[in-house]
């Protein structure tokens, strides 16, 4: 069983960092957890491999190597004090991956093919394609200096063979690409979209943001993808999402325009908030017409999207599209349309005369009822005021009162 950080310890908070993007701020807590007394060696290797891909998002390939490797040697066969078994899946193969680009990236190409030939090892174990690790490979081998294998032994390129000759018209037919795929993240401010894709470049890919939708074409040998298209869970900033490009992947940046966790990607988007700023006054719609959107979803007053009746706004919880005042309505309305049938009926009756008695109806009723054993209820108050029920009780037709030990107790003998 793998630890799992505190939700408070520097690691954590290091991990959130990333996610946001502050990557200085980010190296700054992987340090803290480095240096904190409290982290385990494990912990410490998961510092190490986090700080060395913050450090690569800041170009710093230096660093990255150094930290990449300090985590190899946590985990090393001979000397390390991390068992592999305490590792997550993939966690290995991901810091030779780290290891090897920061190599390539400083230069030092024959020292990238031995990490990159481990993480495409241990990918091919877990059944994994690695291809940004392949690409990768291929570069530094066509490189003169990246002509070495992982035991700095020279490979021998063989020569290629001639083309083969088919006789077969289909063989001349190019493979249509596969569709490409996606991944997403978040946090509550911005939702990071991954298209794993290598070296795609800024004429390949075609991304519209919308308010509250959202478009990705991808180009793939002269073949059009539409990876995403549709109307987004929630509306975003237009201005503050962007797309970034890397080597192994295109990520996409959302700014939500509220704070918050999105249940899924796709929703209703800002519909709802459009209808509901239209129905406010003149004050918001100035507001909204200014940013030229139609939308101020600060100026509604409320994080939800949903109204109650008449037009009013609550506080709703962010995930809900449902209007709970009418369910509520039509539940109340369903149960007094329901007709109690035989003893529920009479309990009804009896309640509503109770409710809507004076005070002298109800003291008779109590009375009557209570010192009787439950055999008369009157609403007659100067009648039951001055009446000693226990004296003269009456058990019902066939019955007798008895007290807790069996002895008859006095009644009126009922000889009907």
């Amino acid at each position: 069983m793998t630890s799992q950080p505190s939700t408070s310890s520097p690691l954590a908070l290091a991990d959130s960092l990333c996610v946001d993007e502050d990557y200085q701020g980010a190296i700054t807590e992987y340090t803290s957890a480095l240096s904190s007394s409290t982290s385990t060696d494990l912990d410490r290797f998961r510092a190490y491999s986090h700080r060395s891909a913050a450090h690569a998002e800041l170009s710093d390939w230096s660093s990255s190597l150094s930290d990449a490797e300090s985590a190899l040697c946590l985990i090393s066969v001979s000397d390390g004090t991390v068992s592999i078994d305490a590792l997550r899946g993939g966690e290995e193969a991901l810091v030779n991956r780290r290891a090897g680009v920061a190599a390539f990236r400083s230069g030092q190409t024959d020292l990238a093919v031995g990490f990159l030939e481990e993480a495409d090892r241990l990918g091919k174990e877990a059944g994994r394609d690695e291809i940004v690790v392949k690409d990768l490979l291929m570069k530094c081998r066509e490189s003169p200096k990246g002509a070495k294998g992982s035991g700095g032994v020279e490979k021998k390129m063989p020569a290629a063979a001639p083309p083969a000759v088919s006789t077969s018209t289909t063989a001349n037919v190019k493979r249509r690409p596969e569709m490409p795929k996606y991944q997403y993240y978040q946090s509550d401010s911005v939702l990071t979209i991954q298209i794993p894709e290598p070296n795609v470049k800024p004429e390949n890919l075609r991304v519209d943001f919308g308010l509250d939708t959202l478009t990705v074409v991808l180009t793939k040998q002269g073949v059009d993808f539409t990876v995403i298209c549709g109307t987004l869970f929630d509306a975003i900033d237009v201005d503050k999402s962007k797309v970034v490009y890397k080597d192994e992947k295109v990520l996409i940046k959302l700014r939500k325009q509220e704070k918050h966790e999105w249940h899924e990607l796709f929703g209703a988007g800002a519909d709802k908030k459009k209808g509901a700023n239209e129905g406010k006054g003149q004050a918001a719609k100035a507001t909204s017409s200014s940013e030229g959107s139609g939308v101020d979803a600060k100026a509604s007053g409320s994080s939800s999207p949903n109204k109650g009746a008449g037009g009013s706004d609550k506080a709703r919880p962010y995930a809900s599209h449902k209007d709970w005042d009418a369910v509520e309505r039509d539940l109340k309305k369903e149960e007094e349309a329901e007709k109690p049938e035989g003893e529920e009926a009479l309990n009804k009756l009896f309640q509503q005369i109770y409710g809507n008695a004076d005070e002298d109806t109800r003291r008779a009723m109590v009375k009557s009822y209570q010192t009787s054993g439950g055999t008369v209820l009157s609403t007659n108050w100067n009648e039951v005021k001055e009446k000693d029920y226990e004296k003269d009780r009456q058990a019902p037709k066939g019955q007798e009162w008895k007290d807790w030990e069996g002895n008859r107790l006095p009644q009126k003998d009922n000889t009907d």
